[in-house]
């Protein structure tokens, strides 16, 4: 499952409170034109979302709404069998059984699992139809306050932590070559956390598990103000977003979760690019 260079997954959040376009894709039509024009922008897998996970905190108020596994399923059924139909590599972000098993009926090939392996009959499902499994670093739901974002060594504590959701997905039959993981970057963390976390992905890739790195448009990226003092929306963090991605792929990072797909994959071409001319561009 996990290439060799950096496989970009296109996000499609089917969800009315997603933090960058929520309500964006609420129909089944608009979903798979969306699905479609990541496909041909570039991307490798479409990853689709039904319940937001942004966490609660200074930037996003109260955080998402919990749902119930009949209201996630409810909001993406109709686009997964729409994907399936059209023949278009799929994953499922959730941390519920059966939102997981559903979605893996359908043909998911990736659960990726915002709880960092909390829900063990997830995976347990996960392993039951052979898919491959992402752990998302994550403490509590993703709050970034107290305990949840108290680290001694940031890169330490979550490799830590990683190593111990590892245990249990092994424990439940997901094979080790399925598994990757993924530092979390803005969840349960600071903006500088988070940075430090992007800033050492080497230490994580040194590891050996294939790394999967989601720090497209999110807060931590508008950390520091313009020189007007302005700290741009979700929608206006492209430059950010595309240098996090290249640095990722630069140091090792196997799979980006990006919104915007074609600029990504502009950039990962021409990474790739002064590599085959003997560049310094790292693993991409």
């Amino acid at each position: 499952m996990w290439a060799d260079g950096p496989s970009l997954f296109g996000v499609l959040n089917l969800t009315p409170d997603s933090f960058s376009d929520g309500g964006a894709y609420d129909s089944v039509g608009a979903a798979l034109v969306r699905a479609e024009r990541m496909i041909e922008d570039g991307a490798d897998v479409i990853d689709v979302g039904g319940e937001s996970t942004r966490p609660a905190g200074q930037t996003y108020g109260e955080g998402y709404r919990t749902l119930s596994p009949a209201e996630e399923i409810a909001r993406i059924a109709g686009t997964l069998d729409a994907l399936a139909t059209a023949g278009l590599p799929f994953s499922i972000d959730t941390t519920k059984a059966p939102v997981a098993r559903f979605a893996l009926e359908r043909g998911a090939l990736v659960v990726n699992d915002t709880s960092n392996g909390e829900n063990v009959e997830l995976l347990r499902e996960t392993a039951a139809f052979g898919a491959s499994l992402v752990l998302m670093h994550n403490r509590g739901r993703g709050e970034v306050s107290g305990d949840n974002a108290r680290y001694g060594d940031v890169v330490r504590d979550v490799l830590a932590e990683l190593a111990a959701a590892t245990d249990r997905a092994l424990a439940a039959g997901i094979p080790e070559s399925a598994i990757a993981w993924d530092p979390g970057l803005g969840f349960a963390k600071t903006p500088e956390q988070s940075l430090r976390l992007l800033t050492e992905l080497p230490r994580i890739v040194e590891i050996g598990y294939p790394v999967f790195v989601g720090a497209s448009r999110k807060s931590f990226l508008a950390a520091n103000p313009s020189r007007a003092g302005i700290r741009p929306g979700p929608s206006d963090r492209l430059g950010a977003s595309v240098a996090a991605c290249l640095m990722a792929a630069r140091d090792g990072a196997r799979a980006l979760r990006v919104h915007d797909v074609r600029e990504s994959a502009q950039a990962l071409a021409l990474l790739r690019a002064t590599r085959a001319l003997g560049g310094s561009g790292g693993a991409a």
